[in-house]
């Protein structure tokens, strides 16, 4: 293949939204090491022979530099063994006991094994996953911990309800919360059998202190979510005056310069409504095809300025699989989304990065629909008792200081990967935007915006079973250069 034709190729590609690297993809059946990868704008080829790279001119419309995907899962196609789970769980236990590890107070922590050299009633401190939780006759609360080396029990007591400077609750209180499968830290002094009588508990949380950035410009981002569309409840009206805002045709003053301003758009899943998703869905149906469903959607999206990217994460009505991480919606189904100029698709979670300038590096967006979400609206005690699923800014601060959407085994379903948990929250982002529960709501928590989408739909007799109570057509708005955040509500 000469060079003309290498180029030609590469065009062709381009039309279609492909992407070439050298990391990514599968080879082609061409003897040159060129790869092909769905859903980006950038261009790199490289050749195996001589090791020469080259770029393909007049490419710059196909990149916005503002955009940048830092991580995406892409589906890996291996069958599944329990050397997977092993791995799996293995890895995530090493990458947290990491994060945990660099706390002043786990710096001199021991594995689990080595408690039997210490004498009885000596300080320990130790990283371990929770293996199992009960309360005891006497109301306390028992542990069971374990890493690599071995496992030992830990005592909290019921009496220990002072409350440590810096901390809102109790020791006690603290541990009412922990989940089974989380990886924590723990102080104490080791009793009979090794047993070890708590005096503290460690998270891997987020570090205090952390730089609340903005940028040098002001430019906006949008977030929404869960939009349905093809449900018999989609907010037709609703998301018609929505799109006449951001194209700038109604709203103040004010909102007309906002919304010239704007940069950004996420999506954060669910964007169509999908079939067979639940029972008896069909009866809810207003477009029965998912094909068909995608495509008069796009039509909405299509109104979008180019000027304007669009970054979208699957959601559970998303035609990929539910087990998470999911992989980005599939070009198959939505080829007039994936053919505008301005889209771009990513896995749920996934992390992107956008307005980046000359001397600022830009914010980091953390993206999750959200799937997990309800298990611990029900499970943990302090979440329940605030109002569960009302309260997205408590199970999104509950995460956060666990460092993973779903610690708990079961609360979600998901692959196993041998490498690694694609759920850690490996990265502190800027902003995190979430879905899934139809609800919005704005919090920072240690200078992280958290988001959770409004949604576009109204409430069907199936959200109600499940006490999902929406406040639809409402969109989220960040000013890029305070961090200020807004709501502005559609719904009529």
């Amino acid at each position: 293949m000469n060079d003309e034709d290498k180029k030609k190729l590469i065009k062709e590609c381009l039309s279609k939204g492909l992407l070439f690297s050298p990391e990514l993809g599968q080879k082609s059946e061409e003897k040159e090491n060129i790869f092909y990868f769905e859903n980006t704008k950038k261009i790199n080829l490289s050749i195996q022979e001589n090791k020469e790279s080259a770029e393909i001119e007049n490419t710059e419309e196909f990149l916005n530099k503002d955009v940048e995907i830092l991580t995406s899962y892409g589906e890996k196609w291996k069958k599944k063994t329990i050397k997977d789970f092993f791995n799996h769980y293995s890895s995530r236990f090493k990458t947290l006991s990491q994060m945990l590890r660099r706390r002043e107070e786990l710096k001199g922590a021991t594995a689990i094994k080595r408690i039997s050299l210490r004498n009885q009633n000596e300080s320990v401190a130790t990283i371990g996953m929770v293996k199992s939780k009960r309360i005891t006759k006497n109301d306390h609360i028992l542990l069971v911990i374990e890493d690599l080396t071995g496992e030992t029990s830990v005592l909290i007591s019921k009496n220990k309800n002072t409350k440590e400077e810096g901390k809102d609750k109790s020791l006690y209180e603290e541990a009412k919360d922990i989940c089974l499968d989380e990886v924590i830290g723990v102080l104490g002094n080791k009793g009979e059998s090794d047993i070890i009588f708590a005096s503290g508990l460690v998270w891997p949380d987020l570090p205090r202190g952390m730089e609340f950035k903005k940028s040098p410009v002001e430019e906006y981002a949008v977030f929404i979510g869960d939009t349905h569309f093809g449900s018999k409840h989609f907010l037709h009206k609703e998301f018609n005056l929505f799109l006449n805002w951001i194209t700038g045709k109604i709203g103040s003053p004010a909102q007309k310069e906002m919304a010239k301003k704007i940069k950004y758009l996420f999506l954060v899943g669910d964007l169509i409504e999908g079939a067979g998703i639940y029972p008896n869905q069909e009866d809810d149906l207003e477009v029965k095809d998912i094909y068909k469903q995608y495509e008069i959607f796009s039509s909405f999206l299509k109104k979008i300025p180019e000027s304007i990217s669009i970054i979208i994460c699957p959601g559970n009505h998303d035609p990929v699989r539910v087990h998470e991480p999911q992989p980005p919606i599939p070009q198959e189904y939505a080829k007039d989304i994936y053919a505008l100029k301005n889209t771009y698709f990513v896995s749920s979670p996934a992390s992107v990065r956008i307005g980046k300038k000359d001397n600022f590096k830009g914010l980091d967006v953390l993206l999750y629909h959200g799937y997990s979400f309800p298990f611990y609206a029900d499970s943990v005690e302090s979440i329940r008792q605030v109002g569960g699923l009302e309260r997205v800014d408590k199970i999104l601060e509950y995460l956060l200081k666990r460092r993973h959407f779903a610690p708990q085994h079961g609360s979600t379903q998901f692959v196993p990967d041998y490498e690694e948990d694609s759920l850690i929250i490996k990265n502190i982002p800027d902003i995190l935007v979430t879905g899934h529960i139809h609800r919005s709501t704005t919090t920072i928590y240690k200078n992280i915006t958290l988001l959770n989408c409004s949604c576009w739909i109204g409430q069907t007799e199936y959200q109600e079973k499940r006490g999902l109570k929406p406040q639809p057509a409402k969109a989220t708005v960040i000013n890029l250069k305070t961090r200020e955040t807004k709501i502005l509500s559609f719904a009529k």
